[in-house]
């Protein structure tokens, strides 16, 4: 029972905070394999669930768009626009570890909606991301790859 809510709080944790809870769990002596599987099914559920969640909100907010509003154009805005039309999807699954599941997750949900595979490209990008740090954190501390 003791390791299902230790799986449960890294999965959490790699929902929250992605590219830092790879190089804890090899810190704390986990195996690699082990923090490559939990660190990916974390992702994999919060990228489902801020996907998902993400369209519905996007949605229900353009049905209460009554009438239409001037729209205010920010400087982050602008900058989000920007690398979506430079960078396209593959650009975000590319920077999707270093941002948050969450945010990655939201920013598919709204930009690339059209895309059918959206979500589960992104769920990708994060295992190989996690394979990729827990990898590089292991290294780091053993000076072994695995």
């Amino acid at each position: 029972m003791e390791i299902l809510a230790d799986i449960a709080i890294w999965c959490f944790m790699s929902i929250v905070k992605f590219l830092v809870t790879p190089s804890i769990m090899v810190g704390l002596n986990y195996s690699v394999l082990f923090t490559i599987c939990v660190t990916s099914l974390g992702a994999a559920i919060g990228v489902q669930v801020f996907y998902y969640m993400g369209r519905m909100i996007f949605k229900w907010l353009d049905s209460k768009k009554g009438r239409k509003k001037e729209k205010v154009i920010t400087p982050m805005k602008r900058k989000l626009v920007a690398f979506k039309n430079d960078f396209g999807l593959m650009g975000l699954l590319f920077i999707s570890g270093i941002i948050s599941v969450p945010i990655a997750s939201v920013l598919v949900a709204k930009y690339f909606d059209k895309y059918k595979t959206a979500p589960w490209l992104l769920t990708a990008a994060f295992v190989l991301w996690s394979v990729i740090l827990t990898v590089a954190s292991n290294y780091i501390k053993t000076g072994n790859l695995f």
